[in-house]
């Protein structure tokens, strides 16, 4: 587990990781990303195929969503003998936050294609993301 006044990153499994984003910014979101990458020195994203990421931002109002998935675009692509992984994302957001339809489409286009579903409740979001193939 990994710290941060901004996120907090926990691996659940070897392809299972939950951040707490602490505030809604392009900081925290920086934050996340460098999450992202010590994964991927650390030999825990390339090569599996699959990751599942829970997000949970209720409590970052404002968070930049589509910063966050263009850093997550950034940094899962693939590179000469590393096959980036597919992503199923649970993002789990405050009842207030308004989730635009765009993002849906946004994921799509990403090469490999993410899947992502927005959720209020906690427990809907894991159950879903321990179901995703």
């Amino acid at each position: 587990m990994v710290n941060s006044p901004l996120c907090l990153h926990q691996t659940l499994d070897n392809q299972t990781h939950s951040f707490i984003l602490h505030e809604g910014s392009r900081k925290a979101v920086d934050v996340w990303a460098h999450h992202i990458e010590q994964l991927q020195i650390d030999r825990k994203w390339y090569g599996l195929g699959h990751i599942r990421l829970l997000v949970d931002a209720r409590e970052a109002k404002g968070l930049p969503i589509r910063y966050l998935f263009e850093m997550l675009s950034d940094y899962n692509r693939a590179y000469e003998g590393l096959e980036p992984p597919h992503i199923t994302l649970a993002y789990l957001r405050n009842p207030d936050t308004v989730i635009l339809d765009v993002y849906h489409m946004m994921a799509e286009y990403f090469e490999p294609p993410l899947t992502v579903q927005f959720f209020t409740d906690e427990a809907r979001a894991k159950n879903w993301l321990i179901n995703s193939q």
